[in-house]
């Protein structure tokens, strides 16, 4: 078996390093040289624009090997306004996998949807549960697989209380506030009962705007929205029957849809926002390909 040297050994350990910093303190300029240098992708004659909504819906950017991929209400929102300025686009493809997220954030991107003139049309990968079925709510139509996951409409809040393991590890906390609720949600101490009745009282606000949005975007009662407003969630064929969606299908059959709805003729051209590579990953390619010719 081949031994290496010493010095390849250093300068393997220094490549791996190297590209951990790379992801952990490079992901912020990544995202910002991404969006620099993205383009959306054209065409002449009529045409449909495809949005991705896809991971934790979030009021910030988050990416790499130990966060989950966000989507944010920005990125969406200024697809939707090229899809609206541009005259060439006459329906709007929403293909949607994401178990939903912040409430805010959903709703700033439900909010905008129900302006959007042009027909659009919603096609649910694997799931659309949550904020990501309130948004999805405002289209015209919602095409679902059969066993997709549609629903969950609900809203959550969870607070860790670590004080148990704070005290077996020795560690305290000393709070200073001005502010009688300026602390709630401290994972040092568990909340009180007065604090959990005012958190029921705003999360019971946001649940009753979820499903008042739902009733008003879905043509349904809101004693029937509620009764289905359980968190649960729904496989596709179910949530047909339930009226959560309009119609059984894949990606092909959402465009089909779209296409229709906008009035176009003969086989769709479907364009969507692309992204080319960013200067970051220019700049890691290069200096990864230099290490690995002087190490090796």
């Amino acid at each position: 078996m081949a031994r290496w040297s010493a010095g390849k050994i250093v300068g393997i350990t220094f490549l791996c390093i190297f590209v951990l910093l790379l992801f952990s303190g490079g992901c912020y300029l990544a995202g910002l040289f991404s969006s620099t240098f993205g383009r959306t992708s054209y065409s002449l004659g009529d045409s449909i624009y495809e949005i991705r909504l896809e991971g934790v819906i979030s009021a910030e950017k988050y990416s790499g090997l130990l966060m989950e991929e966000t989507v944010t209400p920005e990125e969406i929102i200024s697809q939707l306004d090229e899809a609206e300025s541009n005259p060439d686009v006459k329906a709007i493809l929403i293909r949607v996998n994401s178990p939903g997220g912040s409430a805010a954030a959903s709703q700033e991107i439900y909010e905008e949807l129900k302006k959007v003139e042009k027909p659009v049309v919603v096609s649910v990968s694997e799931t659309c549960a949550s904020g990501a079925y309130y948004i999805s709510a405002a289209a015209d139509s919602i095409i679902a697989n059969r066993s997709s996951s549609v629903g969950s409409i609900g809203v959550i809040m969870q607070i860790p209380n670590f004080e148990g393991l704070f005290e077996q590890l020795g560690i305290e906390y000393v709070t200073i506030k001005q502010g009688e609720f300026k602390d709630v949600g401290s994972v040092d101490r568990p909340i009180t009962e007065e604090e959990t009745r005012m958190l029921e009282a705003q999360l019971k606000e946001i649940y009753e705007q979820f499903i008042s949005d739902v009733a008003d975007s879905r043509g349904m009662e809101i004693s029937e929205v509620r009764e289905l407003a359980t968190g649960w969630v729904y496989l596709g064929t179910e949530a047909l029957d339930l009226g959560l969606i309009d119609q059984i299908g894949n990606y092909k059959d959402a465009i089909e849809a779209a296409a229709e709805l906008g009035g176009i003729k003969g086989e769709p051209v479907v364009i969507k926002q692309e992204y080319s590579y960013s200067l970051m990953d220019l700049i890691f390619d290069y200096y990864l390909n230099l290490l690995v010719k002087k190490i090796f």
